[in-house]
């Protein structure tokens, strides 16, 4: 069930893959944003490994972000607005938390700081939901969060804290997106 959860996370950003390429002059995704986002998924990711945590998912996302990013670069879409500089706060913030307390608050800091950025993407997605690459992407991110959360082995905050989270901010994301495709033609 692992290499499904790991698969079905790779999965989720082919839309938005396809999309980027697509979309070339869209400067809204950055080569910055998405090596940020990759940063914060592997520090989630390894601190969860370290205590025995859902990390399966954490690997599928840090692969599709790290392929989004790597697209972005060859792409040259550079860019650094306030959303970056929170990410790296945010980025060092569970970095400080790994070597003050360890790796169960890093990945309760990791937890906390990839929401705070899902709660960012939900609330532009809300305000402008005009890519149909993402609505499929958001299916995704949300099917495979479930999946992970009912893979859980044990009822911790290391096992289901991620797929929980990700689950509700995928699904309030879709939201907008599937209002949009119900009463408009993309």
């Amino acid at each position: 069930m692992d290499w499904l959860i790991f698969w079905l996370g790779i999965g989720s950003y082919v839309p938005l893959i396809i999309g980027v390429i697509k979309q070339r002059h869209d400067c809204s995704q950055t080569f910055t944003t998405w090596v940020l986002y990759f940063l914060l998924d592997l520090i989630t990711m390894l601190s969860c490994t370290k205590i025995d945590g859902s990390y399966v998912i954490l690997l599928g996302f840090a692969v599709g972000s790290f392929i989004m990013a790597s697209i972005l670069f060859y792409q040259r879409r550079f860019g650094w607005t306030w959303l970056e500089t929170t990410v790296v706060f945010l980025v060092l913030l569970c970095i400080g938390a790994w070597y003050k307390s360890g790796p169960y608050w890093a990945a309760i800091f990791g937890i906390i700081s990839e929401s705070i950025v899902g709660i960012h993407l939900m609330i532009k997605t809300y305000k402008n939901p005009t890519f149909k690459y993402n609505l499929v992407g958001y299916i995704g991110f949300t099917i495979v969060s479930i999946v992970a959360f009912l893979n859980a082995k044990d009822f911790n905050i290391q096992q289901i804290g991620y797929p929980i989270a990700e689950a509700v901010i995928s699904f309030l994301t879709l939201i907008p997106l599937a209002n949009k495709w119900l009463n408009e033609d993309w």
